[in-house]
């Protein structure tokens, strides 16, 4: 797969990328992901020093979240954004920073007719 920066664009390329798969693929890449977000992240997009220094430093427990959130958005085909990391966040006091991930959803399966349907959205955001 390919490697795309991580910009609001790049995450948007990616996830086009990700829709096209087969769903066996896709759900391949929502268990990596949901196994550990920043490995993912590192694998499938080009980071700055100060991107890749930012995700290094999140806490292992708000690791696994990030994935586990993002990866039902993606099983389900639904709507991942992400902002920008703010240039410069390594100046910016430790008391302002912080990262929010916001999930709304829900998931169906209708034993009847054996469809399963997805509403969901997943929004990274960041504040310095």
């Amino acid at each position: 797969m390919a490697q795309y920066p991580l910009t609001p664009d790049g995450v948007k390329a990616k996830q086009e990328e990700l829709y096209q798969l087969d769903n066996r693929e896709l759900i391949n890449q929502a268990v990596s992901l949901s196994r550990d977000a920043r490995a993912w992240i590192f694998e499938n997009f080009k980071l700055t020093e100060e991107q890749a220094a930012y995700y290094e430093a999140l806490p292992e427990d708000f690791n696994y979240y990030l994935g586990w959130q993002m990866a039902s958005n993606v099983i389900g085909r639904q709507p991942i954004t992400m902002e920008p990391i703010p240039s410069e966040t390594s100046l910016a006091s430790n008391s302002r920073k912080k990262t929010t991930v916001s999930v709304s959803g829900n998931t169906n399966y209708n034993p009847q007719t054996g469809a399963v349907t997805y509403g969901a959205s997943v929004s990274v955001g960041f504040t310095f």
